[in-house]
């Protein structure tokens, strides 16, 4: 892993199912909307040495019409909605600030957790993201610095402090750690 600016990251690694999945949703969802990955996904990107079930990503609100081609490709590539198979339902949890999960058809695991931007937060992470240049790809994550203040301040589940412990220890020369403190402050207050 080189660290080539404060924005990008070069990770050289076998690319594993996991990755694979990411890269074909990718594919597709960026020819609809910009993107970012956040969560634990992130860490595992970075090193750390655990699975996952879901990729959490979040994009800007999409207008309907744009969000059932986006929706329709991803059918068509063999992709499935597991919260529901009509786009009117899968829309309408979207824009009631919730998620919807897509997997290859007919697994379950892994799967993305696609979610609109609802927070300042969420705002922050797509205004700012960090490349993460995986051999040929190239992934957008949310910066680490609020990774970390995330998942200590508001998760803090034993699998989220260690993912944050954990980019805290292969990033720590390239960290922020006025802004993390920042971010956690202004966490508790939310």
């Amino acid at each position: 892993m080189q660290f080539l600016d404060k924005k990008t990251i070069k990770i050289d690694k076998e690319i594993n199912e996991v990755d694979k999945f990411t890269f074909r949703f990718l594919d597709i969802l960026k020819k609809y909307s910009d993107y970012v990955i956040v969560s634990g996904y992130v860490a595992i990107l970075l090193g750390r040495s655990r699975t996952t079930e879901d990729i959490d990503i979040i994009i800007p609100k999409l207008d309907k019409e744009k969000y059932v081609k986006l929706f329709n490709e991803l059918i068509e590539d063999g992709f499935w909605c597991l919260n529901s198979n009509n786009t009117n339902n899968s829309y309408e949890l979207l824009e009631s600030k919730s998620s919807v999960r897509f997997a290859i058809e007919p697994r379950i695991i892994p799967n993305i957790e696609l979610k609109f931007s609802k927070t300042i937060y969420d705002k922050a992470a797509l205004k700012n993201p960090i490349i993460i240049r995986l051999n040929d790809k190239e992934i957008k994550t949310s910066f680490l610095e609020l990774q970390i203040a995330y998942k200590e301040e508001v998760l803090k589940g034993n699998k989220d402090l260690e993912d944050a412990k954990h980019i805290r220890l292969i990033a720590y020369e390239h960290l922020d750690v006025g802004l993390i403190n920042k971010y956690k402050e202004e966490l508790r207050k939310t």
